[in-house]
């Protein structure tokens, strides 16, 4: 597909003033923040198949001082929730798929920070346990997100990131006869004397918010150690959660896994997510005289990479929603968007993104995707900068940036739509102390877009699935080896452990 698009910037403004619309009114002294609108003024004429159209979208802080913000969500008083991983701490280590088996510390820096709807920022569950690398504290596992019920009841998800045999006492006896195929590398586990003691990482809870007590119903880490769905390496980090009814869907982007789990803890699916292969991969390049640097059964022309599994969401018709970051090499163009169908099957629904983080249903129905990074992540110098965007994706496919890359969404990580149609974005993920979560307004603006080209086989598929689209961008690109020094590859997600 060629594809020419002229961009004309009109005007890039900042400007501190009182936002007398927003929802969240910001108290100036309290929150330590200006209100920073950005607003872009962005002219797109596509020649051919050009997929952006006119917009005015500015970025207003809501929140900052995150450690690591993940997944974020409203509750029925109003207020945001967001997941805090922690910075880990001097505990003992282990290997992570997500750090190219670096060790990863435990340390008791999580938390949820609740922001109030006149922009108090509240911590809650300190000191929750943590793993990250050591000493910058990037790249944690730990509370990923707070969601609700419709009865207003919490829920906490915890990730982990490692071989769950490592995590406590109790799995490292249950993994003694584990048979651990090839792939599992540097992420096995470690001596008795050496596990992490973080029994709490890797599960989803029943929270209290009053008493901020947790009530265990799902063990993620111990049902991949004694189960592994996807017969890969026995990882487990899960990463994101949505309820419908009385049943939690989660996202394991360690285990590449789709989770269906009753409220009670009872009648849980397993669902893996298919692996895919990409054909002519790009990899980091080399040092003179070396090889790239490719995984196991990956070669110059052909790379199998694992899903990484990451946003879930309810979609406009019921049916459950998964967005993938991929693996090793992070192919760009390589992640896709599933739809779990009636017979409890994934199907892809939408393809041709780069590193999802999380994905969303607007007020309108149009599918919201944010995407990490624009690029494949081993290029970007600094993991904690990523320049990321947000599209939206109309039920006929056209295809809408909303924010591209550079306009402020950097190394961003959640998604959350408010009961009056705002698009709420945790960003900075990567970092203590440098998260934030800032309001999208300005999506409302009408402009025409060209719809996505589809293949005719999607164009059916709309109509079968009832309001959805099938994506097929094929798209076959030749580019410059540039990158950063070698040490910056990653041999898996530097945030969702394959």
């Amino acid at each position: 597909m060629i594809r020419a698009t002229l961009l004309i910037v009109i005007g890039v403004f900042i400007r501190g003033i009182e936002n007398s619309h927003s929802t969240y009114h910001l108290v100036a002294k309290s929150m330590k923040l200006k209100q920073i609108t950005i607003t872009f003024i962005t002219v797109c004429i596509a020649t051919i198949f050009g997929p952006q159209a006119a917009r005015a979208v500015s970025l207003t802080p809501i929140a900052d001082g995150l450690n690591q913000p993940r997944g974020i969500d409203f509750g029925s008083d109003g207020s945001i929730y967001v997941g805090e991983t922690g910075s880990g701490g001097d505990g003992n280590c282990q290997g992570s798929p997500s750090t190219q088996g670096e060790l990863i510390c435990a340390g008791n820096t999580g938390s949820v920070t609740k922001i109030a709807p006149d922009g108090q920022q509240e911590r809650l569950f300190e000191n929750f346990e943590s793993l990250a690398l050591q000493p910058t504290g990037n790249q944690g596992a730990g509370p990923q997100e707070l969601s609700f019920d419709s009865s207003g009841d919490a829920y906490l998800l915890t990730g982990y990131a490692g071989f769950p045999g490592n995590r406590d006492p109790e799995l490292n006896a249950l993994s003694t006869n584990i048979p651990l195929s090839p792939e599992q590398g540097p992420f096995a586990p470690v001596p008795a004397d050496r596990l992490l003691n973080t029994p709490d990482l890797g599960q989803l809870y029943k929270a209290d918010l009053n008493t901020q007590q947790l009530t265990p119903i799902f063990d993620f880490a111990k049902y991949e150690l004694l189960n592994n769905p996807d017969g890969g390496d026995v990882v487990s980090n899960p990463y994101d959660m949505t309820i419908s009814g009385n049943t939690a869907y989660v996202a394991d982007g360690g285990a590449n896994v789709l989770y269906t789990v009753k409220l009670d803890g009872s009648d849980t699916k397993a669902i893996p997510i298919p692996r895919q292969t990409i054909e002519n991969p790009e990899f980091p390049p080399a040092p003179p005289g070396q090889e790239p640097f490719r995984l196991p059964g990956q070669t110059e022309t052909e790379a199998e990479v694992q899903a990484v599994p990451t946003g879930v969401t309810i979609g406009p018709d019921g049916a459950a929603y998964l967005g993938e970051y991929t693996g090793y090499p992070y192919a760009e163009g390589g992640a896709r968007v599933y739809r779990l169908n009636d017979k409890g099957e994934l199907e892809v629904y939408a393809d041709g993104f780069n590193a999802i983080t999380d994905i969303k249903f607007d007020k309108d129905g149009n599918l919201l995707v944010l995407q990490f990074t624009d690029e494949a992540e081993w290029k970007g110098k600094d993991i904690t900068q990523l320049p990321g965007s947000l599209i939206k994706v109309a039920p006929d496919g056209t295809r809408t940036v909303l924010v591209s890359a550079g306009e402020g969404l950097e190394s961003a990580t959640g998604l959350a739509v408010g009961s009056d149609g705002q698009i709420y974005v945790t960003n900075k993920g990567v970092g203590p102390g440098n998260g934030e979560v800032f309001r999208v307004d300005g999506t409302g603006v009408t402009a025409e877009a060209v719809p996505e080209p589809s293949s005719i086989l999607g164009l059916l598929l709309f109509g079968v699935i009832g309001g959805g689209t099938w994506f097929n961008r094929k798209q076959q690109q030749d580019r410059e080896a540039i990158a950063p020094e070698l040490e910056q590859t990653l041999s898996q997600s530097a945030i969702y452990t394959t």
